[in-house]
Formats: C-alpha cells, sequence, structure tokens
C-alpha cells in the first residue's frame, strides 16, 4: 500500500513538473512572439514615416505656395483639415506616429520648401511615449518654430497646445496611452507658451477645451484615450477657425 502511493506521488510530482515546463515554454513562446511583433511594427512605422515623408515632398509640385499647412504626427494626420476647412488652402503634412526629431529631419522639404503663409503645428505626444525627456521636446520644437521663422518670411507661426490623454477612456487605453501623462503634457504646455510670448509666435490652448472634469481627454471627444474622435476634431475646428480667415481659396 506504501509503495502504490509513494508511486502515486511520483508520478503527480512528475506530471506537475511536465506541466510547469511547458506553461514556462509557452511564456516564452508567447513573449518571443510579441517582441518580434513589437519589432515588426517598430520597422513599419519607421518605414511608414520615410514613404509618406517622401511622398509629400514629390507632391509639392502640386502645391501652390503662400497657403496654409498643419504640420504634426497622426493627430494631424487623422484631422480632416481639407472638409474642416474646405475653401483656406490648406495642406495637412502629419505623420502618425511621427516625433519632434522627426518632423526637424523633414521640415525643410516637407514645409519651408513650399513656402506657406501660415504653419500650425501640433507635435509631441509620441516623444513621451517614447520615455523622451521633456526638456530634449521642449528644445526641438523650439528649434522647430524657430527654423520656420528665420526661413520662411513673413509666415504666420500657431502652436497648439499638446492635446490630454485618457488613459480610463476604455479598457485598453492605458495600452495607447503608455507614458503620456497630463501632468507632463501640461508642463511642456505652459513652458511653450512662455516660448511663443517671448518670440512673438500665436499660441492655442486647445488642451483646457478637450478636458473632463478631472482634466483628461473627454471619452466623447477621443477613439481610445490617445487619438481624437470627429467630435472632438469638431470642438478644435471650432477653435481654429477664426486663425484660418482672411482670403477665402479654392484649391
Amino acid at each position: 500500500m506504501t509503495d502504490r502511493l509513494l508511486n502515486h506521488l511520483f508520478l503527480a510530482t512528475s506530471l506537475e513538473k511536465f506541466l510547469f515546463f511547458l506553461f514556462i515554454l509557452l511564456l516564452v513562446f508567447i513573449s518571443g512572439f510579441f517582441l518580434m511583433l513589437l519589432a515588426y511594427i517598430s520597422k513599419y512605422l519607421k518605414i511608414s514615416i520615410l514613404q509618406k515623408s517622401k511622398q509629400y515632398s514629390e507632391l509639392n509640385h502640386c502645391v501652390t505656395e503662400g497657403q496654409i499647412v498643419f504640420l504634426g504626427d497622426s493627430l494631424t494626420e487623422f484631422f480632416k483639415t481639407a472638409e474642416f476647412f474646405p475653401c483656406f488652402g490648406v495642406y495637412n503634412r502629419g505623420i502618425a506616429s511621427d516625433t519632434t526629431r522627426g518632423v526637424l529631419d523633414r521640415l525643410h522639404d516637407n514645409v519651408i520648401a513650399i513656402k506657406p503663409r501660415k504653419v500650425f503645428l501640433q507635435i509631441g505626444t509620441n516623444d513621451l511615449g517614447a520615455k523622451i525627456p521633456i526638456s530634449r521636446i521642449v528644445a526641438n520644437i523650439k528649434e522647430i518654430l524657430t527654423r520656420m521663422k528665420e526661413s520662411i518670411p513673413n509666415v504666420q507661426l500657431y502652436l497648439l497646445s499638446l492635446y490630454p490623454v485618457n488613459a480610463f477612456a476604455v479598457i485598453f487605453s492605458a495600452f495607447f496611452v503608455r507614458n503620456r501623462r497630463n501632468k507632463d503634457l501640461q508642463r511642456i504646455n505652459v513652458e511653450l507658451e512662455a516660448f511663443c510670448i517671448e518670440n512673438n509666435i500665436k499660441y492655442i490652448n486647445v488642451f483646457d477645451r478637450l478636458t473632463d472634469e478631472k482634466g483628461r481627454l473627454k471619452k466623447e471627444f477621443t477613439v481610445e484615450g490617445l487619438h481624437v474622435s470627429y467630435d472632438g476634431y469638431k470642438v478644435i475646428s471650432e477653435i481654429l477657425e477664426p486663425y484660418l480667415k482672411g482670403v477665402c481659396q479654392k484649391f
């Protein structure tokens, strides 16, 4: 009886070890799969940014100089500026996943080369997502504005505040929001507003118009906590329209 019991215990222990080994093997496989997936996505996004930047440059020959440019990342690219502002001669130069460094790299070919009369800039949230220091983000945005001011005669520059985020908008919002915190976004906004005042650049506070009572991006204004919904863009377009007004030009 004792021998049989010991045999059962041995078999149970061996089975537990085997199942534990399978569990560890499965975790390693899943982790490896997700690491490969993230590496692929990162590579794809870098290629996508380069391709879109090149396409914008190639389209310069179709562009009329002296128009309006919206410059930034996905928050700009997904903003249907041509539909919201159909008669103001607007060119959208937003690229999803772009950063302040990326904008600096493509600034001449995508913006300066077409000599716009107005530029609306909104950039920086992806830098926070990538854990770039706030000081570097602010410095890069200042350099973007300075380069345009020096390179485009009589250009009117408009800096839009960084938009708020909401890590609780939906169940998976934290995954998209990641390292972005509203207090950090606001800290950047405060520093940039001071720079704009000192350098005669119009700063447009969009942040406060998009927040709820807790200082987060309103749920009705977001897709998943980071990107802006149609209703959010309607509010943004209402804020911006007075700054676009002038001679209404058809494409």
